[in-house]
């Protein structure tokens, strides 16, 4: 799991707007990050307003393959998501259908919905996913402990005060700490994940 929260905990400004939240510096790490992970993923509400390319632009490495959740397929094709350049997994209730790099994974709507990616994923020989938001995505995940480790970037001199909360994460198994300028990079471990 990794996330960029302000010195207050938020996320995103009140309508959801993208606000940079991490440095320069930081952003190359987390691309560094993303060239080590065979998969990414993100929910609607971060695909509708940040809409992110998800690539490893900023680092030399490999894409990883995306993965979004859109359970009604309400996103515009006009998203970088679906531009063709990367390898896209859409995980939905409405149908399945695969064309070229882009592929619609039907999953039931009446069941939780992480343990039936990760099974589907695991079935694809997708073994490291990391997981960039938005808040409800993560925080499902925490809820239900599907995390191995959880990166979390604090910018401490950044208030954003009305704003999309970060995930409730309470963790006391902190590995590491790393100062990057105004970000304070803190890695957490599970030591008992759920299993799949």
């Amino acid at each position: 799991l990794k996330w960029a929260q302000s010195k207050d905990k938020k996320i995103a400004l009140v309508d959801f707007s993208s606000i940079a939240i991490s440095n320069g510096q930081t952003n190359m790490m987390v691309h560094k990050w993303r060239s080590e992970e065979v998969a990414i993923m993100v929910g609607t509400n971060t695909a509708l307003h940040d809409d992110p390319s998800l690539t490893t632009r900023l680092w030399p490495g490999k894409n990883p393959v995306r993965l979004v959740i859109d359970k009604m397929l309400q996103l515009p094709p006009s998203l970088h998501l679906f531009d063709g350049a990367v390898k896209t997994i859409v995980f939905n209730t409405v149908k399945n259908e695969e064309a070229d790099l882009l592929s619609y994974i039907k999953i039931p709507a009446t069941e939780s919905i992480i343990p039936q990616i990760l099974y589907i994923l695991y079935q694809r020989k997708i073994q490291s996913v990391i997981v960039e938001g938005g808040t409800k995505l993560l925080q499902s995940f925490i809820d239900e402990n599907y995390w191995d480790e959880a990166r979390i970037i604090t910018n401490e001199e950044l208030t954003i005060g009305d704003g999309i909360s970060a995930p409730v994460f309470a963790s006391e198994n902190l590995q590491s700490t790393q100062q990057i300028i105004t970000d304070r990079i803190n890695i957490y471990h599970n030591p008992n994940p759920t299993k799949i």
